[in-house]
């Protein structure tokens, strides 16, 4: 494949991860003008973020293996089609059902993109620093939707409207739409027969969206709640009888032999545990910087850019650090590094204690980074080089599982440290500091 047609593929795949981040946190700021303008209900609110998460995290092993037997590049496009058209309904939807369903929609058409915009991007660049270079690109694209969505969210809610916050996917996805088979080949598993184990794939995905939603509810049910312990032990009872069913199928979904491959558990092992980390340190100075300082929406965002900037700066020096250090040592180097940000970050107080507070997310980031790509890099063909596409669902399944996991814990952990009530400053602070020492064991 010629330089040039790579140079155009790069952005292009990268693309996919910073709109799945971008969708995903956008969505987050303008939640209050989608309920008060289509008259939403606290309990139906909810299914503005569980309708794209259920289905996007239920649906990555299966979209990764479906790409690897049929064609990465067919699923990708796929998938942008259905995120495109989605967001053009939730955007003009006129009810909270229509807006509900398209956020599903969206869902399945980012779980589509997602793993299969990973496992081009390890096909197309050669491994080694090639590959590695690429990944940190495609990291640092993760890192600037996320203060795009932060920023720009609020911009766009205050000055344009929640609707258009979907709108702008259109064209974008239209974009990549036209310029992918151009840029992109196709790519199979050429050995593989194209069945897929319908069985298997129905219990995986029913599995990981019941024990998604589980812990998605912790926050405001508990552990103990019936919708907890019911969705809990009927995702769990599914993935055990996906395990059994996946040893007696003449074409697995996830060959089992394959989770006996260190390649393949440590990278995602350790990657759930770095998702636990990221999605609730963020809960924890959202908190802080809104609820504690009193800082709006917006200007909380805006103190979030220093963090974003320098994610998207390491993002780009990670790859070649994994290519002269090796993937074992830039990922424990940068959990290190992210570990010493989370503590400097405990120096947040309730009078302020802000420089503290930036610093240790600069350089917390910086690890976090380090160590995200690095991981990336070893799991994205942990599975081996015919299966890309599912190595890539499976990283991105551990870090939906991580996100699901984390917030309920260290959410839990707050409330139980925040000794007087959250409207007490001091006590908020006294839980949020509890909350950022969980973070570190992770």
């Amino acid at each position: 494949m010629s330089a040039s047609r790579k140079n155009i593929a790069l952005p292009l795949l990268c693309l996919a991860s910073f709109m799945a981040v971008v969708d995903d946190t956008i969505v987050t700021i303008a939640l209050p003008s989608m309920r008060q303008d289509l008259g939403f209900s606290g309990a139906d609110a909810q299914w503005i973020f569980n309708g794209y998460m259920l289905p996007f995290g239920g649906l990555l092993l299966l979209s990764g293996r479906a790409a690897d037997l049929w064609g990465r590049r067919r699923l990708f496009l796929a998938g942008l089609a259905l995120f495109g058209v989605s967001s053009l309904v939730g955007g003009l939807a006129p009810s909270p059902w229509v807006l509900i369903s398209a956020r599903i929609l969206q869902g399945v058409g980012a779980a589509a993109f997602v793993p299969t915009s990973l496992s081009l991007l390890t096909v197309i660049f050669a491994e080694g620093e090639e590959r590695n270079r690429a990944i940190g690109f495609y990291g640092a694209m993760a890192a600037l939707g996320f203060v795009i969505g932060m920023v720009g969210g609020g911009m766009i809610t205050e000055f344009l409207g929640w609707r258009w916050i979907l709108f702008v996917n259109v064209p974008v996805a239209l974009a990549a739409l036209l310029a992918t088979p151009i840029a992109i080949p196709e790519s199979r598993d050429e050995t593989a027969p194209r069945t897929l184990d319908v069985p298997g794939a129905a219990m995986a995905t029913l599995g990981l969206a019941s024990l998604i939603y589980a812990v998605s509810r912790v926050p405001d049910d508990g552990w103990t709640s019936p919708t907890m312990l019911g969705f809990g032990a009927s995702g769990l009872l599914l993935l055990v009888l996906f395990v059994f069913a996946e040893r007696h199928s003449s074409a697995p979904l996830v060959p089992l032999e394959a989770f006996r491959e260190r390649a393949v558990v440590g990278p995602n092992a350790a990657i759930f545990l770095q998702s636990m980390v990221g999605l609730s340190w963020l809960y924890v100075l959202t908190l802080y910087l809104q609820d504690t300082l009193g800082r709006s929406p917006l200007e909380a965002g805006l103190l979030f850019l220093p963090m974003t900037l320098t994610s998207v700066a390491t993002a780009s020096i990670a790859g070649r650090l994994v290519s002269r250090l090796g993937a074992r040592t830039t990922a424990a180097s940068g959990l290190a590094l992210s570990a010493a940000g989370l503590l400097l970050t405990r120096g947040m107080s309730p009078e302020g204690g802000l420089s503290l507070v930036l610093s240790g997310m600069v350089v917390g980031e910086a690890g976090f980074m380090l160590s995200n790509v690095a991981l990336t890099i070893a799991g994205s063909g942990g599975a081996g080089e015919d299966r890309k596409g599912l190595s890539a669902g499976l990283l991105n399944t551990s870090i939906q599982l991580g996100n699901a996991w984390s917030l309920g814990i260290v959410a839990t952990v707050v409330a139980a440290a925040t000794v007087g009530g959250a409207a007490e400053p001091e006590a908020l602070v006294g839980g949020l500091r509890w909350g950022l020492l969980v973070c570190v064991g992770f």
